[in-house]
């Protein structure tokens, strides 16, 4: 394909000590079919070699990188979105996994039928361990495409993810107060004004597990559900908080029935018992996909915790 038509994607890429595993990473970007790849990363204040390893990349003119106080990955990333330049999409990237030769071009695919709009892929992965053998796992991955069952849970895993310029112009210089994850906040805004999420089951990441992942630990469905529930117990009513947030900074842009949803769903979990229970076995607010994820949902809300 002609350099002059291929699509351009701006690669957003957050690291905190990944040495080990970046160079893999980075070449598995770099080696991606039928796009023009523009990496930029944030490095949030790492103290091992992978300053000197982004430097060798950029060097070679192959990427941008800059550093910061460390804000965490979610903060991390919205920082990188205010920095990003403009192109016709993005993708987000962590710093140990290794992508498929065709993960870019096949979301891209599927979201060109959506340019007019606001529109977010997200895909399935592969679990690998650190010498990206398969692991055998439980694992249940589906990302939620309608706003209502986002509220409950997003599913959305952010390496996985690519948004269209339409979204990208939504995000970029928003500055919620609260925020759970980059990838939960986005997928969230683009189902809330009513953009489109497309889920795709196809495997084109590896996604690495190890002992010093950033945000750590094994991704099967069951993982998951424990790590949010040891997130939003330790940061409460964080759920609450960034719906809230979506409300202050998209309030004229939430469609009519979405504002809706998310004006309920606030009032009721900051309600009294009566009023949490009311939410929680609202039959509106339920990933039809997953009975684990539902009661996740209902137990923090008992638990006055969402």
């Amino acid at each position: 394909m002609d350099l002059e038509k291929k699509v351009k994607v701006v690669i957003l890429m957050s690291t905190y000590n990944g040495e080990k595993f970046l160079k893999k990473q980075i070449e598995s970007i770099l080696n991606q079919k039928d796009v023009l790849v523009r990496i930029i990363v944030r490095d949030d204040g790492s103290v091992d070699d992978t300053q000197k390893i982004l430097n060798m990349y950029k060097k070679k003119g192959l990427l941008n990188w800059y550093t910061g106080e460390n804000k965490k990955t979610a903060r991390s990333f919205l920082d990188l979105i205010d920095k990003a330049p403009k192109a016709d999409y993005y993708a987000f990237s962590d710093q140990d996994d290794v992508w498929l030769s065709t993960k870019l071009i096949t979301a891209i695919k599927k979201l060109k039928k959506f340019d007019d709009s606001p529109a977010l892929y997200a895909g399935n992965y592969k679990l690998v361990d650190e010498n990206l053998n398969e692991l055998i796992s439980m694992n249940i991955h589906k990302t939620t495409t309608d706003f209502n069952e986002a509220i409950v849970y997003s599913c959305c895993t952010g390496c996985t993810m690519v948004i269209n310029n339409k979204l990208m112009e939504n995000i970029k210089g928003k500055h919620p107060k609260y925020i759970f994850m980059h990838d939960d906040w986005i997928h969230k805004v683009c189902l809330g004004i009513g953009g489109n999420v497309i889920y795709d089951d196809s495997k084109k990441l590896l996604y690495r597990q190890h002992d010093n992942n950033v945000e750590g630990g094994k991704h099967g469905l069951i993982d998951k559900v424990m790590k949010v529930y040891s997130d939003k117990k330790n940061n409460k009513h964080v759920m609450q908080k960034q719906l809230l947030e979506i409300l202050r900074l998209y309030k004229h842009q939430l469609t009519s029935d979405n504002y809706l949803l998310a004006r309920y769903a606030i009032d009721k979990s900051k309600g009294n018992f009566l009023d949490r229970l009311q939410l929680a076995f609202n039959k509106k607010y339920k990933i039809k996909e997953s009975k684990k994820l539902n009661h996740e949902f209902q137990i923090a809300l008992i638990l006055n915790y969402w």
